[in-house]
């Protein structure tokens, strides 16, 4: 066993679907709302959409997760994985 089967290759932040996301309902105001979460890391989301990325809340401490393209998807414990959300319903989820 190796440090590859431990660890997982590190992979920068990405910010562009959350601003994409937050762009949508706060406009010009998005970048700071994105100053408002932090960035968790990537998880494995449905077969036809790869990896999403997951952020959390700084006040809220709830989660987003959303593809490349902003598209929100919500954790179903009755499907074991991620299904795809209407964003605006999870991106006041994730402030409220």
């Amino acid at each position: 066993m190796n440090d590859s089967d431990i660890f997982p290759q590190y992979q920068p932040p990405d910010w562009s679907p959350l601003q994409k996301a937050l762009a949508a309902v706060f406009g010009t105001a998005a970048s700071e709302a994105a100053a408002a979460f932090w960035f968790v890391g990537f998880v494995e989301g449905p077969v036809d959409v790869g990896e999403l990325r997951v952020y959390e809340h700084s006040v809220t401490r709830r989660q987003l997760a959303l593809d490349r393209d902003g598209s929100a998807y919500r954790w179903l414990n009755e499907v074991g994985g991620y299904v795809r959300v209407d964003e605006e319903s999870a991106l006041i989820e994730a402030l409220l």
